[in-house]
């Protein structure tokens, strides 16, 4: 075979591989990162809002009609849920979220809203669930513990 022949021949070799891999390519995400300001519009628009937190997170302040759905809950709970109804997703601060929002875009949701900086970003009122102890006085000490959420992605 000539030199001439076994160009193009490459050249269609190259493109067929190239066809195949975008053809065989999952389809493009349905997670959209969204900012604390868009993801009011999508609460106010009458979304289904997830919180992957902990209950006692939950009960101590939430996004106005979120469902808590904590982490180690989510692939039982989201059994029942249609893929096609659009989601708004958030945590504290984002870290567990982002491992929520990957387990149901591969689940095949197709909309999956992510507040991305979390609750602590969020600037909209927040509902309290009823075991929510009361501020204490001024000056008046609490023993109250205080989480902190950290993660980091080795």
């Amino acid at each position: 075979m000539d030199t001439k022949k076994m160009l193009i021949w490459g050249a269609v070799a190259v493109v067929a591989v190239i066809a195949l891999v975008m053809l065989l390519r999952p389809a493009g995400s349905g997670v959209k990162d969204v900012s604390p300001e868009r993801a009011a519009q999508i609460v106010a628009d009458g979304v289904r809002v997830i919180d992957v937190r902990t209950q006692a997170e939950y009960e101590m302040g939430a996004i106005p009609g979120a469902e808590n759905v904590p982490m180690d809950q989510l692939a039982a709970a989201s059994a029942n849920w249609d893929p096609a109804e659009p989601l708004l997703i958030y945590c504290t601060t984002g870290a567990r979220s982002t491992q929520a929002v990957h387990y149901l875009e591969q689940q095949g949701f197709k909309t999956v809203y992510h507040l991305a900086a979390g609750l602590v970003a969020w600037q909209g009122d927040l509902e309290h669930g009823s075991e929510v102890a009361p501020m204490p006085a001024e000056g008046e000490p609490t023993n109250t513990p205080v989480m902190y959420e950290f993660f980091t992605d080795w």
